[in-house]
């Protein structure tokens, strides 16, 4: 039987997200039919749906990952450090078709999601800070979420024109100097 635990299955969803990721190198997204992908993975569009609801189901699942990458990037001591922009930038460039694509659906991301979520946690568990300043600290890490994303989605449409080390510096020095 064919359950998500098992390595056949496993198999089946690298082969869908690997050819959908391999036609959005080439392919406008709005422009992906599930076919394609079906015959891009070697599958029957039975298995697809097995999987996924549809193809916004996969993209979600697959950025559900990639989020996921990306926290670990920061939550492995380096926080807000320029080595951890330049990997966050690194990984977004290595993902660019996907991220191209995604980051022109207008919609909050689990990356945006999770921000909020573990801001919300911290501020809410530290008793030093007082209500204003929590409410304070959450919209401007709201905000600056916001700005790493538009960042991006100029960085890709540029073709990432400048290195991960070049934007993680434009990125800590325009936060460094609203700091001061």
């Amino acid at each position: 039987m064919n359950t998500k635990n098992n390595s056949r299955y496993k198999l089946s969803s690298k082969k869908i997200e690997s050819a959908f990721l391999a036609l959005i190198s080439k392919h406008n997204y709005e422009k992906i039919k599930i076919s394609q992908i079906c015959v891009q993975a070697g599958i029957n569009r039975s298995t697809f749906y097995c999987h996924y609801d549809d193809i916004n189901d996969l993209v979600v699942k697959i950025e559900s990952k990639f989020a996921k990458s990306l926290a670990s990037i920061f939550n492995n001591g380096k926080r807000q450090t320029h080595e951890a922009f330049i990997e966050m930038f690194s990984f977004i460039k290595e993902n660019k078709y996907f991220y191209k694509a995604f980051l022109s659906i207008p919609y909050q991301t689990m990356a945006e999601t999770d921000t909020r979520i573990n801001v919300l946690k911290n501020i809410g568990q530290n008793t030093s800070i007082d209500k204003t300043n929590k409410i304070g600290i959450f919209y401007r890490a709201s905000f600056f979420g916001a700005g790493i994303k538009e960042m991006c989605r100029i960085w890709l449409e540029r073709e990432c024109k400048e290195t991960p080390e070049d934007m993680a510096k434009l990125l800590l020095d325009e936060y460094q100097n609203r700091e001061k």
